[in-house]
């Protein structure tokens, strides 16, 4: 039972790891945005508004980041959401770019298993206050 638990911790550890580094990335491009956008002015207004979706995306995948961090439940779907997402843009980039394909897409799975593992330890968390 034992390995069984740190087993868990350290997949809820490296889910963790590669969510900030989603976020961060994320922010990173957002950022990456903005400055073309103010060095290129015939490209200002779509670089501020995929800025600007950006942003909004590092904004909400933070969010869900320090939920899962702080093991709330909220954060589970949205983590799920993105990484669904994500890996759906990792299978598209099999054919172009193979290891950043892959990348994307294992890191997904990691996560998924993370967010299936506490999805799972909720639930019987609730049958045991049920049965109590």
């Amino acid at each position: 039972m034992h390995k069984s638990r740190s087993a868990t911790a350290l997949v809820d550890a490296v889910a963790l790891v590669i969510l900030v580094a989603e976020t961060a990335l994320v922010a990173v491009i957002a950022v990456g945005y903005v400055a073309y956008a103010l060095m290129d002015r015939s490209f200002s207004g779509l670089g501020l508004s995929l800025a600007a979706v950006a942003a909004i995306l590092a904004a909400g995948l933070g969010l869900f980041t320090r939920g899962f961090a702080k093991r709330r439940r909220f954060a589970l779907g949205g983590a799920m959401t993105w990484q669904l997402m994500q890996a759906s843009v990792g299978v598209w980039l099999l054919g172009a770019f193979p290891i950043v394909g892959a990348l994307l897409i294992a890191a997904a799975v990691m996560v998924a298993v993370a967010v299936f593992k506490r999805q799972a330890a909720l639930g019987r968390q609730e049958q045991d206050d049920l049965d109590a």
